[in-house]
């Protein structure tokens, strides 16, 4: 025996422990700090004089919920502090619900570039990650909660107290989502119908096949006929209001004047005329302004108070494909974050935007096309490219060899919703397929995927069965995809994942010497997605290409140092992130 062990030397694991409590109370104040400034809110919002010179419209951006790293379900702060961040550069300026109000009824201006910013559900963490961003562009924001949420025990939610404290800040001001998030008709992948429950009560959402919001339609039985008459209906509607009404009057004081039902796009849309009726009645007596549309990022003059749109931020978009939305939606000119210059001087765009930072490169699409790079030098005979694709398992990440830029041809090697693709394009010919490769399967939690499909159905639907094809992966699904390519005059080498390895023949007519880069959505037929977003991301990873000496032609991998750097942060943020959910 070498040593002791540490159980006999009391000193040592006393050390140890004293170390450990060390490093956990630094954490603990650190994060005492940040709750204090967010939650106390230290600073007061400046005035602001700008010009109003904008008879068009306004932007209106809406946030879940904001987490402080990354979350399949609520932006990071990182990505919202770059997103609006780069928004404020170029302009946008954050307008009240009064200038909403102004604008539509007395015909009052804007600023030249107007936004309204929005956060969903009333969530304490919203507030906490989303102040200090706030305070730096002097921006503000409306946030939205539910009335029910205000006298529980959730911490998760923010309560009367924090909501005063946050409107006298000047940087909130307060909206509403309702009274409570609450499904009806409920039916299960079975087609067994499940009836009324409320969120929290939900026992399992993966089986959760079809359902509805509580104002959106009649309580119906197992057969989707009305359980309710239409004065039994339009009673429990209004009752719902009015116990909202009456929670804002007795904690705030007052009825929010902004309104944002759940679920969007039903209302005016395709919702039960009955139903609509005394919805449309209800939300015009207690509110100034409803956001009832979640397709788009624009307003324009002519819309309607009470159906205003808003665009609901994705967690997985990048800043770019935000900037894309915006621009898709106003056709306003809008700035791409371009990242590391020194990087980006490497590439040139051909379509869409391209993010360079650290050891990834985004590239985002324009809409319903394919957005895509070309590295400026051009390449050897003989040489290998490894990378790592990191998109999302929906949509199109391409990589070009032998491209043309003159004669656009090229061999072009897809990775297609988990599916390897070999397109070949001739000088003067149409794309060609030569090659489909399956990878494999890809396992994946449902309960995202599965509570995405809010809408209107019948009782004919709902005997189905479920609607998720084994074979069809939700569009928020992401999957590292780790490549090594050897490219000779005649052929192609590939690996993926150490797993799938493939050669190609490369067609003597194609003399490019370029390579590249692409992304682009794909177009799915699918009755579970309201809608499906045109544009799409894909991150590359960690590229290396080498000549066949092994001499580095380009990288953006880290150097050593640059990886333990970021290996050290990201043990500290899991550390942090620990405390935050166990305290």
């Amino acid at each position: 025996m070498n040593g002791k062990s540490v159980e006999l030397q009391p000193a040592k694991k006393n050390r140890r422990k004293i170390i450990r409590s060390i490093a956990q109370l630094i954490i603990v104040v650190l994060l005492a700090v940040i709750l204090i400034k967010a939650v106390f809110l230290t600073e007061k919002r400046g005035a602001e004089t700008v010009p109003l010179n904008n008879k068009e419209g306004f932007i209106a951006l809406s946030y879940f919920g904001v987490s402080r790293n990354e979350s399949p379900k609520y932006v990071s702060k990182k990505n919202l502090e770059e997103q609006l961040t780069l928004l404020e550069k170029q302009g946008y300026q954050t307008i009240t619900q009064k200038d909403i109000l102004d604008f539509y009824q007395h015909d009052k201006p804007l600023p030249e570039k107007a936004l309204y910013l929005s956060f969903e559900d009333g969530r304490t963490d919203s507030s906490i990650f989303a102040q200090n961003i706030m305070e730096k562009l002097n921006y503000k924001a409306t946030m939205f909660t539910y009335a029910n949420k205000m006298d529980t025990t959730d911490n998760k939610f923010l309560k009367p107290k924090d909501l005063k404290l946050m409107e006298k800040s000047g940087y909130w001001e307060m909206g509403s989502n309702g009274y409570r998030l609450t499904y009806i008709n409920i039916f299960n992948d079975k087609g067994q119908s499940l009836g009324v429950i409320d969120e929290n009560n939900v026992p399992n959402k993966t089986t959760i096949e079809y359902y509805n919001h509580y104002l959106m339609d009649f309580i119906r039985n197992q057969y989707m006929i009305p359980s309710e008459t239409r004065q039994e209906m339009e009673a429990r509607i209004k009752k719902d209001y009015n116990l909202m009404q009456d929670i804002y009057h007795e904690e705030l004081g007052e009825v929010p004047k902004a309104y944002a039902i759940m679920h969007a796009n039903s209302l005016y849309n395709n919702m039960d005329p009955l139903v609509e009726s005394v919805n449309n009645k209800e939300i015009k007596d207690k509110f100034r302004m409803h956001f009832n549309l979640e397709l788009g990022a624009y307003n324009d003059k002519e819309a309607d108070i009470y159906n205003l749109s808003r665009l609901q931020v994705s967690p997985y978009w990048s800043t770019n494909h935000v900037m894309m939305k915006i621009r898709q939606a106003s056709r306003q000119n809008i700035q791409f974050k371009i990242g590391d210059q020194e990087v980006a001087q490497h590439w040139k765009v051909i379509n869409g935007a391209a993010e360079y930072e650290n050891n990834e490169i985004t590239l985002t699409s324009a809409p319903s096309s394919e957005g895509r790079i070309l590295l400026k030098e051009e390449m050897p005979d003989q040489y290998n490219v490894n990378f790592a694709f990191k998109g999302n398992v929906v949509g199109q990440q391409a990589f070009y060899v032998n491209y043309d830029e003159k004669t656009n041809s090229y061999l072009r090697i897809v990775l297609v919703d988990n599916e390897i693709v070999i397109n070949e394009k001739l000088p003067g010919g149409g794309i060609v397929e030569k090659e489909r490769f399956p990878l494999n399967e890809i396992k994946w939690n449902e309960e995202e995927y599965a509570f995405n499909k809010a809408t209107v159905y019948t009782y004919h639907d709902t005997q189905k069965g479920s609607r998720i094809d084994e074979e069809e992966y939700p569009r928020n699904l992401t999957e590292k995809r780790v490549f090594n390519i050897a490219i000779n005059k005649d052929k192609i080498e590939i690996d993926v994942d150490n797993v799938l390895s493939k050669t190609v023949q490369i067609n003597p007519k194609l003399q490019g010497a370029q390579i590249g880069f692409g992304a682009l959505y794909s177009n799915k037929n699918t009755s579970h997605e309201q809608y499906a977003d045109d544009i799409y991301d894909t991150l590359i990873e960690d590229i290396l290409i080498t000549d066949k000496n092994n001499q580095t032609i380009f990288t953006n991998q880290y150097t050593n140092f640059e990886k333990v750097k970021y290996k050290s942060t990201e043990l500290f943020n899991h550390v942090v992130d620990f405390f935050i959910e166990t305290f």
